[in-house]
């Protein structure tokens, strides 16, 4: 698999495409493994050092799994955030929030508080319904948080009435019978 280290530039564009999320500054480099998968790395080596290890070895990435920087099934470019990439850059996102308020999609910060129940069916990988004061974040990617953690990033629906999960598999709960 090919990796590529992000120029400051397209680092740049990646910024501004989580600036909904509260993030506005990345000090680690980022790496793209694949076509999509964003990763951060703040290691020793540098750019040259990075792409001469690439070429010794099969890597398949460099650092953690931050985020996607993808064009969706309709064409539309989109930037995710992961969940690792939300609690590295978790004091930037808190710092936001505080400051523009929970759900403020017109002061920049994309967020969704998830009741106990809502919380349930998250973590069992199933869609979320929103009520109608969650829904007034739009339609997008938005922080998703249950009590004071930061459980993940959802997708809302153009009505502004489901939430979509992208929780991971291996990270859901499983539903006990009986």
């Amino acid at each position: 698999m090919k990796i590529d280290v992000l120029s400051r530039g397209k680092k740049k564009k990646f910024i501004e495409g989580l600036s909904e999320f509260g993030i506005k500054k990345i000090p680690q480099m980022l790496v793209r493994s694949g076509k999509e998968r964003i990763r951060a790395f703040s290691g020793d080596l540098d750019k040259a050092a990075v792409m001469d290890l690439w070429h010794l070895l099969p890597i398949e990435g460099v650092g953690l799994y931050v985020g996607k920087d993808m064009i969706n099934r309709n064409g539309v470019h989109e930037i995710r955030l992961a969940l690792d990439g939300m609690h590295v850059w978790k004091s930037q996102i808190e710092s936001a929030i505080s400051k523009s308020g929970v759900g403020s999609s017109e002061l920049g910060v994309r967020l969704v508080q998830l009741n106990g129940e809502q919380e349930r069916e998250w973590f069992l990988g199933r869609d979320v319904e929103l009520n109608e004061e969650q829904g007034k974040v739009g339609e997008g990617f938005v922080n998703v948080r249950a009590g004071v953690d930061f459980v993940g990033v959802g997708k809302v629906n153009a009505d502004g009435d489901m939430l979509f999960g992208f929780l991971p598999k291996e990270r859901r709960r499983k539903e006990r019978m009986g």
